[in-house]
């Protein structure tokens, strides 16, 4: 996949706005995104690309349905400020593990979970510790994801 460096740098401030569970600014970035069909349609792309190559690297392959179960149960609790129903959390990694995931994210509240998702899977299984914020885990999942192709 050839990510769009003018999408990138607007995924990655969904991204942090999520991340730092920023309301406000979560909702202007995806504002922000919403300006343009093409534009909202290759940031979701990407963003769901990136929590696929996140989700089958931490489950190393394909997770199986209870831990997807778990998963979307975590994420719905610990990002509760954003608003996001746990059943559009659910409902994207599902289909994320079904290899369909671009169907869920017509809606706006769709297409928000996808954005959270991502932020929630990046912070979560990067290392800080030592020294890999999820800032620096992304930018190995999108080369990663352009290495591909």
């Amino acid at each position: 996949m050839r990510i769009d460096d003018r999408v990138e740098v607007l995924v990655r401030a969904v991204l942090d706005a999520a991340v730092h569970r920023d309301a406000d600014r979560f909702d202007g970035a995806l504002d922000a995104l919403g300006h343009s069909h093409e534009t909202l349609t290759k940031a979701v792309e990407l963003t769901l690309a990136i929590s696929a190559a996140v989700l089958f690297e931490v489950h190393d392959g394909q997770p199986s349905r209870e831990q997807v179960n778990d998963l979307s149960r975590s994420i719905s609790h610990q990002e509760q400020w954003s608003e996001v129903s746990a059943d559009d959390v659910q409902a994207v990694l599902v289909a994320l593990t079904t290899g369909n995931p671009h169907r869920v994210a017509n809606s706006p509240a769709g297409a928000a979970a996808v954005f959270l998702i991502a932020a929630n899977l990046l912070a979560t299984a990067s290392q800080p510790v030592e020294g890999e914020w999820w800032f620096n885990y992304l930018d190995k999942v999108e080369a990663a994801i352009e290495a591909a192709g």
